[in-house]
Formats: structure tokens, sequence, C-alpha cells
């Protein structure tokens, strides 16, 4: 018998079970020295964080970090860094905010 999936969990649901091994693997081989660097910023949530069921958004350093659920991506998340191309210390701070 093939054991059937279950729903999908919502983004708030998805996050929740972060573990830091997942976000240091969803940032790639340098993962988790970017999210012990993002971590040294101090984040004032009410003025620089936006949580709804469409995604997370952290503004950080004139940039804004966005993770939402695409169910093609690893782990079915996906962050976006408006300013970096690649894995970067912005992405890193929201993963260290989420696992806090």
């Amino acid at each position: 018998m093939t054991p059937q999936a279950g729903p999908e969990l919502p983004l708030f649901d998805t996050l929740s079970r972060l573990t830091f091994a997942k976000a240091a693997r969803l940032l790639g081989p340098d993962g988790s020295r970017l999210i012990a660097a993002g971590g040294k910023h101090d984040i004032d949530i009410g003025a620089q964080v936006e949580f709804d069921k469409e995604g997370f958004r952290l503004t950080i350093d004139s940039t804004t970090v966005t993770l939402a659920l695409n169910p093609a991506a690893r782990d079915r998340l996906e962050w976006r860094c408006r300013t970096c191309d690649v894995p970067c210390e912005h992405a890193g701070a929201a993963f260290s905010l989420i696992l806090e």
C-alpha cells in the first residue's frame, strides 16, 4: 500500500517546522555562515517584517527578502532577495529571524 500525501501545509506551518539544517540547505553550501551572519542584524519586527498567507517579507539594508511557498522549490519553500542573485546575508537574516 502506498502512503497518501497529506494536504500541503500553509506557509505559516511550513515556516514553523523549519529547522536550521533545512534553512542552511536552502541557502546552499555557505548557508550556515549566512544564517549566522544574518542573525547579527537588529531587526524591528513591527517596522521591517510583513507576514501573511502569501509570503514572509523582511526589509533589511535597503532590500527585501521574500519567503514563499512554491511547489517546484526545494522543500516547497522559495526565497528571493530583491538585490542579490545568489545566497546572501539578507536571506540569512530572514531565515535567522524565522528560526528564532
